[in-house]
């Protein structure tokens, strides 16, 4: 049987709309095209993971809505476990509108909907499914208190279709850590948090003083998968890094790009001297089998504590992405697991995840050109 993999996070819709700044007209302004497309660092590590020949368990949230309908009927399609997909009957799906004018420059807007209701229970019956190897949550599942205003519930589903929102701008956050999370292709974000919510969402935000928040759930994922036995998987970003994971046992692989790893290190790792010295003290504070660093968009630098390796691609291969596309970190994450999970060979596992994120780079719109196991097989051969 294949290994398993849970994967615990937040589901959006994506609406994609292309502008242009020059085409204003007072407060209009014309674009070229749009698209609907899902959005969230889980659902995309996911979404790679089951495409990718992976054996995938995704817990998540969903509206009662057509957006809600429509993510479960593609997930689905992507060959994903759906026994943790669950909808939430007064709440809307998650939904993030991009505005943007280029590849890398845009503004993302976000409302949580669904998202807000995770709990503690979600996290145990996800476990019941036995799973190999366990992706740390990429998100703030529930949303930082800090982050969200107090909101005003409505017992009245029909307005949730009109509800006014409050807005925050956390593009000074996403600058200060210089690296956006997956399907955050952009380099501003706001967050809307609806000021009506459903009743299950607004107990959530009202437990601030519980256990329930954003960090102890990640958490508390965290300990039922080390109590259990199962491998974990952390891809150390903004919100992972919040983590108190000096007290996580059971990280097997460790996944750090070059930027976040100079922002805890203050040395870029562009070379193997300088990557060996910003990675040996960070490994010493947290624990895990394996440290893959993210060098660029073609390379990875492998270290286990006493040895090292490094995956570089041919250049063939390197021209086939758009060098202004963002990084796949949702897609290198899936990639490796999933792979890891069939062979436990860390370096074959990490050439298999640069070649799926790249490939995946070659066309716009990323998640919906993910390569086949077979093809990205059939394409390192003939490199």
């Amino acid at each position: 049987m294949k290994k398993k993999l849970l994967v615990l996070g937040e589901s959006y819709m994506n609406l994609q709309m292309k502008t242009n700044p020059q085409q204003k007209e007072v407060k209009t302004t014309y674009g070229s095209h749009y698209s609907f497309r899902p959005y969230g660092a889980g659902a995309a590590t996911a979404i790679s993971a089951a495409k990718l020949a992976g054996n995938c368990v995704f817990c998540t949230k969903i509206g009662n809505d057509t957006n809600g309908e429509r993510l479960k009927k593609y997930y689905k399609s992507c060959g994903m476990d759906m026994s943790f997909v669950s909808t939430v009957k007064k709440a809307q799906t998650g939904m993030s509108v991009t505005l943007y004018n280029d590849i890398t420059s845009g503004h993302t807007y976000i409302t949580k909907g669904a998202n807000l209701s995770f709990t503690k229970s979600d996290i145990d019956d996800a476990f019941s499914s036995y799973p190999d190897m366990f992706i740390i949550p990429q998100d703030n599942l529930l949303s930082e208190e800090a982050d969200i205003p107090k909101v005003v519930v409505s017992e009245d589903k029909a307005d949730l279709g009109e509800a006014p929102t409050e807005m925050i701008d956390i593009s000074a956050l996403n600058a200060e850590f210089g690296e956006t999370s997956e399907e955050k292709d952009f380099s501003d974000t706001i967050v809307f948090s609806g000021t009506y919510v459903s009743k299950v969402a607004e107990k959530k935000i009202a437990a601030n003083n519980s256990d329930d928040i954003a960090e102890n759930l990640a958490l508390y994922a965290a300990k039922v998968a080390s109590e259990k036995n199962v491998d974990m998987l952390l891809h150390y970003n903004k919100y992972t890094s919040k983590l108190p994971l000096e007290k996580i046992d059971g990280i097997k692989i460790l996944v750090i790009s070059d930027e976040m790893l100079y922002e805890v290190s203050g040395i870029y790792p562009n070379s193997i001297d300088k990557t060996l010295r910003a990675i040996i003290p960070f490994s010493s504070k947290i624990k895990s089998k394996y440290y893959i660093v993210q060098q660029g968009n073609d390379s990875v630098f492998i270290y286990d504590g006493k040895y090292y390796d490094i995956v570089t691609l041919p250049a063939p291969l390197k021209s086939k992405a758009h060098q202004e596309s963002p990084r796949m970190h949702g897609t290198f994450i899936g990639a490796l697991a999933s792979r890891f999970l069939e062979t436990r060979d860390i370096i074959d596992a990490s050439k298999f995840a640069c070649v799926a994120s790249i490939l995946t780079r070659s066309k716009f719109g990323c998640l919906d050109h993910i390569p086949s196991q077979r093809e990205i097989e059939e394409f390192t051969a003939e490199q």
